[in-house]
């Protein structure tokens, strides 16, 4: 109890607010919206490096669009030993058609979930976004649950600059798209802002 009551303390004393709160609400722009919208193409090949809480994993990443209308996601190192294969739904749901030991536990689960699905845009697929300005960026958002999912560009709209996951006061995770874009990106960099977790993926162009 006398924990908590300092952390409120702390809380007033330093101003704590959320990470969100400098997004103003703007009209809705479909034209932005459409050219930034973070569509993957129908089958992607990455260079996957994954570092989390100290541990690295690497090897091949596919992402697969299937003819039912779902999604494939297929992580295996260079001998071809497989050490996560996910399928998705179009409303977000999973299955876990496969996982080694070590990623086998519901949190790590959910939480490659969530950002493989942010990966695939699948967030965005099935509802218009609310839009948002702050400074010289526009945010386009969608609520699922307790958490926001947003995808980011200027405000001359000219390419997608990353995409964000985030509880209402805080950022949980982002994606840096510093290459070419969507739908074929040619790099994407996912970090976790709350625990030590990174993913690097650089594409592998098919001859």
């Amino acid at each position: 109890m006398r924990c908590l009551l300092y952390s409120a303390l702390a809380c007033v004393l330093f101003q704590c607010k959320s990470e969100y709160s400098a997004l103003l609400p703007a009209s809705y722009d479909q034209s932005c919206a459409s050219r930034t919208l973070p569509t993957l193409g129908p089958s992607s090949l990455y260079q996957a490096s994954i570092d989390v809480t100290g541990h690295h994993l690497s090897g091949l990443l596919v992402i697969k669009a299937m003819p039912d209308t779902t999604w494939r996601v297929v992580f295996t190192n260079e001998a071809g030993v497989t050490f996560i294969d996910l399928g998705f739904q179009k409303d977000g749901s999973y299955t876990v058609h496969h996982a080694i030991r070590q990623l086998d536990r519901k949190p790590v689960l959910t939480t490659l979930k969530k950002d493989f699905a942010l990966i695939i845009g699948i967030p965005f697929q099935h509802a218009q976004p609310s839009r948002f300005t702050t400074g010289e960026e526009v945010y386009f958002g969608v609520r699922q649950k307790k958490e926001s999912y947003y995808f980011i560009t200027r405000k001359d709209c000219a390419s997608l600059q990353r995409m964000e996951r985030g509880s209402d006061r805080k950022r949980v995770v982002s994606i840096d798209v510093p290459g070419t874009g969507y739908p074929t990106p040619s790099q994407l960099v996912l970090q976790h802002h709350t625990f030590d977790m990174q993913i690097k993926l650089n594409r592998i162009e098919r001859e």
